[in-house]
């Protein structure tokens, strides 16, 4: 179930063209998108600017334990 918009909301994260969630910062958006991208890694996870309708895929980045 997708949060609810709040009217602040830029960013819309959805995973295979189902909205998941809203974010107001881009870089809180794409942190977001990344972290559930490495959770579903064979879905598409995209952050879409929601004035413009910017879209952007999240890619795939191995989880880094090494640090």
């Amino acid at each position: 179930m997708a949060d609810e918009k709040a009217p602040s909301a830029q960013f819309e994260i959805s995973i295979d063209g189902k909205p998941s969630s809203y974010r107001d910062r881009k870089d809180i958006a794409l942190a977001a998108a990344e972290h559930l991208k490495r959770k579903f890694p064979y879905s598409e996870v995209v952050v879409k600017h929601l004035p413009s309708g910017e879209v952007t895929v999240a890619a795939y980045k191995p989880h880094d334990d090494t640090h």
